[in-house]
């Protein structure tokens, strides 16, 4: 179980996806703080890893 990296929400009903802030690099944030940075285009573009790091659950 783990915590997002902005809001810290945790418990088992949070999952947490991978996110390139443009100010605090690579984080794992919950899905409504993953929602308001792209509206706020707070992420860096094209930074998605595609499955390949070890955060990723593909």
């Amino acid at each position: 179980m783990g915590e997002c990296g902005l809001c810290h929400k945790s418990g088992e009903e949070v999952s947490l996806l991978g996110a390139n802030h443009k100010e605090l690099g690579s984080i794992l944030i919950c899905r409504d703080c993953w929602k308001e940075l792209y509206q706020t285009n707070s992420m860096v573009a094209g930074s998605s890893c595609g499955g390949k790091c070890s955060t990723c659950c593909r």
